[in-house]
């Protein structure tokens, strides 16, 4: 009779212990374990947290069943560490928010140092080192996606934001704007400028570095020499002071697959013609645009064409 009843109460324990299997519900844990002394929610997971342990459960069906007091100091230790990383994660935010704030311009300063070798570019463009800055553009909604990197845009001067800026805005982009510097045409100051703003910019916030473009003239294009960039939007690009470099600058050394979308005057046949040419030979895909009239800076419908050749191009939504 004894054996017969201790028999029975290791049977009762036993279908205790595995009362609660994958695929229950949540209802049916509630009932078996009666009301938790807490959860943790992480998306469509519930963590249920009882006296014994926890419980598990994807879209109310569990998935994962624990009962026993050191699994439940753990989960508790869990999600004592998770509030307190979520709290700091929201303070680093708020922060950010201030200084960085979204749909406005951010001054930034930043420094490039001459820790590379540019020897195989030609002495008179090799960019130096010292103080730069540059104005940075963050989206709305930027802050709410902590795991979406961004398509750039890398503006050659702040009067090209003009023609650019509705469509950045519309298609939630970063925009880096660039110090005027065109004093310096093919100079070593702006092109350290551009490598100061792309190390500070892809470094401390979310742009994907295989979505990076840059409008601009020839400038816009040499920095593909330095750093990979995706595309190149360029307006009225004059090449020939490139063809008088030496040795010849290697356009496709980080980026082999290079896109340029260029504007030309159609007035100008003989330039056109000379200007194309440069394209065609020295770019692998390259779409060449022509308008009437001479404009200094970059019209918007003209802006546009390029930026939808663009996203086609890299089948951006």
């Amino acid at each position: 009779m004894i054996k017969k009843v201790l028999f029975l109460l290791l049977f009762s324990i036993a279908l205790c212990a595995g009362a609660i299997e994958r695929g229950d519900t949540r209802e049916s844990v509630l009932t078996e374990l009666g009301k938790p002394k807490g959860n943790m929610i992480q998306g469509d997971v519930e963590t249920l947290l009882f006296s014994k342990g926890t419980v598990t459960l994807q879209n109310g069906i569990v998935i994962e069943s624990d009962i026993s007091e050191k699994n439940l100091q753990r989960a508790q230790e869990r999600t004592a560490l998770a509030a307190q990383r979520q709290k700091e994660r929201e303070e680093k935010t708020r922060k950010q928010k201030q200084l960085y704030p979204e749909d406005k311009f951010s001054v930034i300063a930043c420094r490039y140092e001459k820790n590379e070798d540019w020897s195989y570019l030609p002495e008179l463009i090799r960019p130096t080192e010292g103080d730069n800055g540059y104005l940075l553009y963050l989206p709305m909604g930027y802050y709410e996606s902590e795991k979406r990197y961004y398509p750039c845009l890398f503006v050659e001067r702040p009067a090209l934001w003009e023609a650019v800026q509705d469509r950045v805005r519309e298609e939630k982009w970063v925009a880096v704007v660039l110090s005027d510097q065109t004093d310096d045409q093919l100079g070593r100051k702006m092109n350290g400028n551009f490598l100061a703003a792309y190390d500070n910019a892809t470094d401390r916030f979310r742009i994907s570095r295989h979505k990076l473009f840059t409008v601009g003239n020839v400038p816009s294009l040499l920095y593909a020499t330095m750093r990979p960039i995706a595309g190149v939007i360029l307006q009225e690009p004059d090449f020939d002071g490139l063809r008088k470099l030496s040795p010849p600058v290697d356009l496709l050394r980080k980026t082999p697959d290079l896109r340029v979308y260029s504007f030309f005057e159609a007035q100008d046949e003989n330039n056109l013609k000379k200007q194309a040419q440069f394209i065609t030979t020295n770019i692998p895909k390259y779409h060449i645009n022509t308008y009437d009239g001479y404009t200094k800076i970059l019209p918007v419908n003209l802006a546009d064409l390029a930026l939808d050749w663009m996203k086609k191009e890299y089948r951006l939504p």
